[in-house]
């Protein structure tokens, strides 16, 4: 269930930037502005604001004396602009008719003053394309190097920490993908890694600084639904791995719950009928059953199962986030400002379990490391490097298929050959047995080169060897008969100490012949063994 999972929040979130772009195709925004060329600038400014029929007003004065180049700048989230001087329209942010979203997104709207416009009532009428939407009440005003500096200065702690936890999550793929390439087998540290990705990108899109280098209205405003609705879901992945009821329905039925809420609201945003902005209360709602699930499965834990140390780091972390985003909430409600104190805590989050997930997933993979040198190790003959004798028992049982009830046994298609080294004594006994070993070896790399191919080779004595194919045909078994018999001739040329033999017999398991492989077994070894005979024979001619 987990990798259906993951595979359908890659098609959400690749669905999503695919509209994304889409959408900044095919959607076009009408701006209108006496000096189009002119740099945007910002300067921070108190407006006199009301209320009427569903707009806003901000008013004032424009300064007296000299104000020409000078700017206004105004940042607008789905809202409509118009800005009068002096009652003469000068700027307006409006959607073009016909197209199926509503919104004009994330905006920066600059008002280029002329030197006529000094002492004059300017007026910016503000008016939220969505009912629960409220606009803003800060305004720029400066010349260009002064609005450069106060933009990025107000905003770029904030962008920092959001940019630093979007960079925490690309550091971590790339040690997945081109660093630890195993590591990418460990859901937990996937799931988590995707997850400080879209948190990271989403918290970017909110930072309100992207959209004054990319003029990528509509398509910030879909990768920031898009991200908030499906990060839940590799964050979900992520922690049911830490919990011990991981295999509860209850987490899977909320990612079908959460994936429904994704199709619907993408749908009724495609055909036009309720842009993401008005659909987002689904996400909210979603993101509360989130928390609440994961809350009582935390609650679950700690009262019936005992909570390792990532589960209590994790709370912790959690904690830590909670905190911060009080704090942030309260100074918002304080001072009307946002900080990036709820960013801290999530770049302290994305840090901390992101140690602690590297680490697990790395003592993990050096565990299964070493339990792959044992078992290899158990399997292994260390001579040759070919399967011993236990991997030979091993296989030969893996090969029995039924369940043993009434009569209802088979074995699948095997030929099952035999070897026997000759000579192998008289080479220990004249010239040591370092040349033994090089013979064993020699030949073991001629037999594994020629029938693993479609089987295994095992050395299962100090001589004798045997393999295992699936390939029963005769065709078949004289051709891997005639490649040994070339591979010896060319053994012979090279002139070892003594003639490089080996005594071949083989067999083919036969329902009605063989009660089991170990019938067949025997049938080979006799005919190698007559083999061997034949060898002797013809030598001491």
């Amino acid at each position: 269930m987990d990798k259906g999972i993951k595979q359908l929040y890659y098609i959400f979130a690749a669905v999503g930037i695919a509209l994304a772009l889409l959408s900044e195709m095919i959607n076009n925004i009408n701006v209108e502005d006496r000096f189009p060329d002119e740099p945007a600038q910002v300067w921070d400014s108190y407006m006199q604001k009301t209320e009427k029929e569903g707009s806003f007003y901000f008013q004032r004065l424009l300064p007296e004396g000299e104000i020409e180049g000078k700017e206004i700048g105004y940042n607008t989230v789905h809202m409509l602009l118009e800005v009068t001087i002096d009652g003469k329209r000068v700027y307006s942010l409006d959607c073009s008719e016909g197209q199926r979203i509503k919104t004009t997104g994330y905006q920066w709207n600059f008002i280029t003053l002329t030197k006529q416009d000094a002492g004059k009532e300017i007026i910016f009428k503000v008016t939220p394309v969505y009912a629960d939407s409220k606009p803003n009440g800060t305004f720029y005003f400066g010349t260009a190097d002064k609005v450069e500096r106060l933009i990025v200065r107000e905003r770029l702690v904030r962008f920092l920490v959001t940019g630093a936890i979007l960079l925490v999550g690309v550091l971590m793929l790339i040690y997945l993908l081109l660093i630890e390439k195993e590591a990418k087998k460990d859901d937990g540290l996937l799931n988590f890694t995707i997850f400080v990705i879209m948190l990271g990108t989403w918290l970017v899109c909110e930072s309100q600084l992207v959209e004054l280098f990319l003029p990528w209205q509509h398509a910030l405003v879909y990768i920031d639904h898009v991200m908030l609705m499906i990060m839940p879901i590799p964050f979900l992945l992520f922690m049911r791995q830490m919990y011990k009821t991981r295999d509860n329905k209850l987490w899977d039925i909320y990612c079908c719950v959460n994936y429904l809420i994704i199709i619907v609201r993408l749908l009724l945003q495609c055909i036009g009928w309720q842009d993401l902005r008005e659909t987002l209360w689904m996400t909210h709602i979603s993101i509360g059953l989130f928390v609440l699930i994961g809350i009582g499965f935390s609650i679950y834990e700690i009262i019936f199962n005992k909570i390792t140390p990532q589960v209590r780091l994790n709370m912790c972390c959690l904690m830590v986030i909670m905190i911060s985003t009080v704090l942030e909430l309260a100074q918002y409600r304080i001072n009307n400002k946002s900080t990036p104190f709820g960013s801290l805590g999530f770049l302290f989050y994305s840090c901390v379990m992101g140690i602690s997930t590297l680490r697990k997933s790395r003592r993990l993979m050096r565990e299964a490391r070493e339990s792959a040198i044992y078992r290899k190790m158990a399997y292994t003959d260390g001579l040759t490097g070919l399967f011993n004798r236990a991997a030979f028992n091993r296989d030969i049982i893996s090969r029995v298929i039924g369940n043993g009830k009434e009569g209802n046994v088979g074995v699948l298609p095997t030929t099952l050959f035999m070897f026997d080294l000759n000579d192998l004594k008289k080479c220990n006994d004249n010239y040591g047995h370092e040349y033994g070993d090089r013979y064993i070896t020699m030949v073991s790399k001629g037999l594994k080169k020629i029938f693993e191919e479609g089987g295994n080779c095992y050395r299962i004595g100090g001589d004798e060897f045997c393999a295992l194919i699936s390939d029963t045909s005769q065709k078949g078994i004289e051709e891997r008969k005639a490649k040994l018999e070339q591979f010896l001739k060319e053994e012979n040329g090279k002139k070892f100490v003594v003639p490089v033999s080996v005594a071949v017999g083989y067999a083919i398991y036969e329902p009605g012949v063989d009660k089991s492989l170990d019938d067949t077994m025997k049938r080979a070894d006799e005919m190698m063994y007559q083999n061997k005979q034949m060898i002797k024979r013809k030598n001491n001619i």
